[in-house]
């Protein structure tokens, strides 16, 4: 008994944080032996793995920085694309720092807003005689931050009309704007919806007052209700909101009470996270220090995780992804859906992140360098990764097990790999272990394999590139 407490005290200890659950993981892979992925038997949904093992998954590329990822990059960018492509814009400033975020980049201050946006759309039309911006189609564009609805109404207009201007839009382009309530004004809403904007995707994280205020965000319970139905009555755009599962202070009764509250509302969809707590984040300090209590742990999450699929499941919204609930035709969720496959994704605006024919690139995450590069005339790409072999085929997958069905089959088919007989030893016992069901080809997700998704996702990631880099 003493062995098995002392095994749990560790376990909890080692997965405190996201990073150090993420460390145990990569030491238990490192064997590459198939018995490493195997989940665990007992609790599938409580203790499949001894922690998510990556924030996102997909494949691992070689990266180059500076005057060398800017060369690759202009040489990318005069080459036609292909299928679906995404547009992502940052605007990398917030009115006041959250806790448990780890990409706060800048304080905003009402003057810097005249001069971003200038600053961003002047790269917008940098590239926008390049071939690989306007041969084809945008099919969703994402405004995120950062708090793109910080910035001032007029600003943040003139962005959106640039857009159609410098980006070839299809005529169902998904056009979101992502934002908190605070400060988000009824002149704000509107200039948006004016500019062109046809989804908002809030961050209200909590309605519970008391937890919200515990990790600083400003607004209590009544004022988020009043100001999502006044977004709402506008009716011109899907209005979907974020919920955050696992915060200090989050029982089971609150999240429960989070849920019905979102569900009580006329929204187009929500969105239901689990909270990653970042080890530099000033979540993780506060929680060594004992100003707050321990977040949720694993366990915890995976049952406000199945408390969520519950809740949305007998409501009648529809499933769009593991973590994504639509209750209208109005909500798409476009770009989430395509984000995590191989598709395209051109990137704006400082510390923004794309991708162009496997190359993921990430721009200047400093401001300064940021304008300097733009004054300059240059596109401020920081860093770029090369693909690595079958990357397309590994994003394939990805966003497969995003969705919560994977057909591997049919994927290995597509790219010409028996990628299903490859993973048969580790799905095999995922089936077992009650992650999976295997309906036909299809590998169908449990609410335990939904919950593990992202972790199973990379797992399947990291054992196909094993494989195939064995058999070169």
């Amino acid at each position: 008994m003493q062995s098995q407490l002392s095994t749990q005290k560790q376990h909890a200890q080692s997965s405190a944080t996201f990073e150090s659950g993420a460390l145990v993981m990569r030491e238990k892979l490192r064997s590459h032996a198939v018995e490493a992925y195997y989940a665990n038997e007992k609790d599938p949904l409580h203790a499949a793995f001894q922690a998510k093992a990556v924030i996102h998954s997909g494949p691992k590329d070689m990266p180059v920085m500076g005057v060398a990822a800017r060369s690759a990059f202009d040489a990318l960018s005069d080459k036609p694309r292909s299928g679906k492509c995404l547009a992502y814009i940052h605007v990398p400033f917030c009115e006041t720092r959250c806790l448990y975020c780890l990409f706060y980049q800048n304080p905003y201050r009402p003057e810097q807003s005249s001069a971003f946006a200038s600053r961003l759309i002047r790269e917008l039309e940098l590239t926008s005689k390049k071939v690989s911006q306007n041969c084809a189609p945008v099919h969703a564009v994402y405004f995120g931050g950062g708090t793109p609805t910080a910035l001032e109404a007029d600003d943040l207009k003139r962005i959106l009309k640039a857009l159609p201007k410098c980006l070839p839009l299809a005529n169902d382009c998904e056009i979101t704007v992502e934002g908190r309530i605070h400060n988000f004004t009824d002149e704000k809403m509107e200039a948006a919806l004016e500019g062109g904007a046809n989804r908002f995707s809030l961050g209200i994280q909590s309605f519970n007052s008391k937890v919200r205020q515990s990790v600083m965000r400003v607004d209590d319970r009544d004022t988020l209700i009043a100001r999502l139905e006044k977004l709402i009555s506008y009716d011109n755009a899907a209005v979907v909101m974020d919920l955050i599962y696992g915060f200090p202070g989050q029982s089971l009764e609150v999240w429960e009470d989070d849920l019905k509250t979102a569900a009580s509302l006329a929204l187009d969809g929500v969105d239901c996270y689990q909270l990653n707590v970042f080890e530099k984040s000033p979540l993780a300090k506060y929680i060594a220090n004992g100003k707050l209590p321990a977040a949720a742990d694993s366990a915890m999450k995976a049952d406000m995780f199945a408390m969520s699929v519950e809740h949305f499941t007998n409501a009648q919204w529809r499933r769009l992804s593991n973590n994504h609930w639509g209750r209208t035709t109005r909500e798409r969720n476009t770009y989430n859906a395509l984000g995590k496959s191989a598709c395209d994704c051109l990137a704006f605006g400082c510390g923004a992140g794309g991708r162009l024919k496997g190359h993921s690139f990430m721009l200047e995450r400093k401001l300064s360098d940021w304008e300097a590069l733009i004054d300059a005339g240059q596109k401020p790409v920081w860093v770029l990764t090369r693909p690595g072999p079958h990357w397309h085929m590994l994003r394939t997958v990805s966003a497969a097990m995003e969705s919560g069905a994977a057909n591997l089959a049919s994927i290995g088919r597509e790219y010409g790999l028996p990628v299903d007989d490859i993973t048969r030893p580790v799905t095999d016992q995922w089936i077992e272990a009650g992650l999976l069901v295997r309906t036909g080809e299809w590998l169908v997700q449990t609410v335990a394999g939904q919950y593990w998704h992202v972790t199973l996702a990379q797992l399947l990631i990291d054992f196909l590139s094993q494989h195939l880099a064995k058999e070169a």
